[in-house]
């Protein structure tokens, strides 16, 4: 299926020839195109849809540009841009899967991932990604930080701990800013 994205990411894309990050293509087609901000009412939805929407036109435009134009659309977490025959080397054997990471593309290329992706699915990929992210004994680590007794506290509890010693540690009452910046780390992953 061709993604309605392709034109209007192709022009973004020819306006920043040094290159242009996936969050600032975002910002730009939801300036462009209102309905491409609302693609669901769960705001995590929306936002997977709108990556994915991009990713896939990014991903249909690199194949085409290659084949076509001889043109490498290189695609990275920080920035996208188009690099010309003269400002690649390349060798005899190189084609587009040398140029990308082929399981991203497959996953973006299939619909289906898009279509069976709902705010449920959503929630339990952000919610392994935090748990995957947590590492054994950052809960103690955690409780220590906040200097909380109980091993079960509630989220009041935590709330009104952290506000007690972040008014103590805050760096503009002269408090240190590693510490302040600790016990955020550890209301936070409390609060998750």
């Amino acid at each position: 299926m061709k993604n309605p994205l392709v034109g209007p990411i192709l022009e973004i894309l020819r306006l920043h020839p040094d290159g242009i990050s996936e969050f600032d293509i975002l910002k730009t087609l939801k300036e462009q195109l209102p309905e491409f901000s609302q693609l669901a009412d769960d705001m995590n939805l929306q936002l997977f849809r709108q990556h994915f929407l991009i990713m896939n036109a990014l991903y249909q435009l690199q194949s085409s540009l290659w084949q076509e134009e001889n043109l490498l659309l290189n695609i990275s977490a920080l920035r996208i841009n188009l690099l010309s025959a003269t400002q690649i080397q390349r060798s005899a054997s190189t084609n587009l899967s040398d140029s990308v990471d082929a399981k991203l593309a497959a996953y973006y290329l299939d619909w289906e991932e898009y279509e069976k992706t709902d705010a449920d699915a959503v929630a339990q990929l952000l919610n392994s990604f935090y748990k995957g992210i947590s590492l054994p004994g950052n809960r103690d680590s955690a409780l220590k930080t906040l200097q909380l007794k109980t091993s079960n506290p509630s989220k009041s509890d935590i709330k009104q701990q952290y506000r007690k010693l972040a008014q103590k540690h805050h760096p503009d009452r002269g408090g240190d800013q590693d510490v302040f910046i600790g016990l955020r780390q550890a209301y936070e992953y409390l609060m998750f």
